[in-house]
């Protein structure tokens, strides 16, 4: 399907529903009035309502001649149906059948996530897919302050994991992993990323810090897997069961 306008999710009216910008239907429908009068126009002729059917976003642009804002109209896609079939043309018409497509497209992938909740082999090839989009739990609680100076690190590599979680979403143990990383040369016996790993992104090296029970201060490393890398190690694993 084209994409005669772009849709994306925003807030309205206390929930997240798709939505597209005025100006972009406005310019879709051919419209030869001004935008600001235009999209006043269709408010009141379709009776909606603000933040309930749209939203209105103050943008500032910075010219030449100095700062200039202008309101941006965002209109829900009922909204935004409403407002095509009002034009009464021909492209009124096809962009209602545009977010008509829209709206089936949405709600069946929605039904297709349900679905992969309640598989866990699914749910697992989804996990790897949002790899690059996972934030760690130290990141979205903040209030826990970590117990050592790795886990600092761990919240600034972000989208990074440890082998063991890495383990875990692959559905495999911590041990075996680790040892078909060292088996593929992946991994040095130390547990270290090959340095070519970590030039490809796939793995991160922090350092933590520690007393031991003299009161000394030491050292040591923890390899950490990158979304880049979750995806690498789970395509190695398929193609040496495969």
């Amino acid at each position: 399907m084209d994409a005669l306008i772009e849709v994306a999710e925003r807030q309205i009216g206390g929930g997240v529903v798709q939505s597209i910008n005025a100006r972009d239907l406005h310019a879709f429908l051919g419209s030869r009035a001004d935008f600001s009068t235009w999209v006043k126009q269709q408010i009141e002729r379709a009776r909606l309502q603000q933040n309930r059917d749209y939203l209105i976003h103050k943008k500032v642009e910075q010219l030449p001649s100095g700062a200039k804002s202008r309101n941006e109209y965002f209109l829900s896609l009922d909204s935004a149906k409403h407002v095509g079939m009002m034009s009464r043309s021909e492209r009124g018409f096809q962009i209602r059948d545009y977010f008509l497509e829209c709206e089936r497209r949405y709600h069946a992938d929605g039904a297709g996530v349900a679905a992969v909740l309640q598989d866990p082999a699914a749910l697992r090839t989804l996990l790897l897919g949002y790899s690059e989009r996972v934030v760690t739990l130290e990141q979205e609680n903040s209030a826990l302050r970590p117990k050592a100076d790795f886990h600092d690190a761990v919240v600034e590599a972000t989208n990074c994991q440890t082998v063991q979680q890495v383990a875990k979403v692959l559905g495999t143990g911590p041990n075996r992993l680790f040892d078909f990383l060292r088996k593929h040369s992946i991994l040095m016996p130390g547990n270290l990323p090959h340095q070519q790993h970590v030039n490809a992104g796939r793995f991160r090296v922090v350092e933590g810090h520690y007393k031991d029970r003299h009161g000394d201060r030491q050292t040591y490393t923890r390899t950490l897997v990158t979304g880049k890398g979750l995806a690498f190690i789970q395509r190695r694993l398929s193609e040496s069961t495969g």
